[in-house]
């Protein structure tokens, strides 16, 4: 069976959108992402999260960021996009929590293009990306800009 062939920064055309894959949050992982990069109770304590604001064990707004990230990065893959890196994050939000035994999925609306100044190997792809449950209720929102792999330099 033959590869696909890569889409670079090239041809990839404004409006597009992609659909990742999905992720099931659970208990430990909450728990585990929690105790390392954000210990909030409401993250780490069932009881305390119960009695919390949020009604529930809720992964932190940065797991779930950092779960959109691998999504997304999964998705350009499975494409066969050449993702280079991250650019700037215009602005995020976050809706509503993401409880233990949510599914999320994202979807990644391509809304522009340009070239950084000088001979650059990539191209900027701005996207609108939205992270959703699965009650498809909006979770997070950003807009970003993904460094894309230009054509022109690929070595294959």
């Amino acid at each position: 069976m033959e590869t696909p062939a890569k889409t670079f920064w090239e041809d990839i055309d404004t409006g597009r959108v992609l659909e990742t894959g999905s992720v099931t949050l659970n208990a430990a992982d909450i728990r585990v992402f929690a105790e390392k990069f954000d210990p909030q109770p409401y993250h780490m304590d069932r009881e305390a999260a119960d009695a919390s604001l949020f009604g529930g064990l809720c992964a932190s707004g940065w797991h779930v960021s950092a779960l959109m990230m691998k999504l997304v990065s999964d998705k350009l893959a499975t494409d066969r996009i050449p993702l280079v890196g991250s650019g700037q994050v215009s602005w995020l939000e976050w809706y509503r929590p993401a409880f233990d035994g949510d599914c999320l999925s994202a979807q990644v609306a391509i809304t522009g293009k340009s070239l950084p100044e000088g001979e650059t190997d990539h191209g900027l792809i701005e996207c609108d990306i939205a992270v959703h449950n699965q009650n498809e209720k909006k979770v997070m929102a950003l807009s970003t800009f993904l460094l894309i792999a230009r054509g022109e330099y690929a070595d294959d």
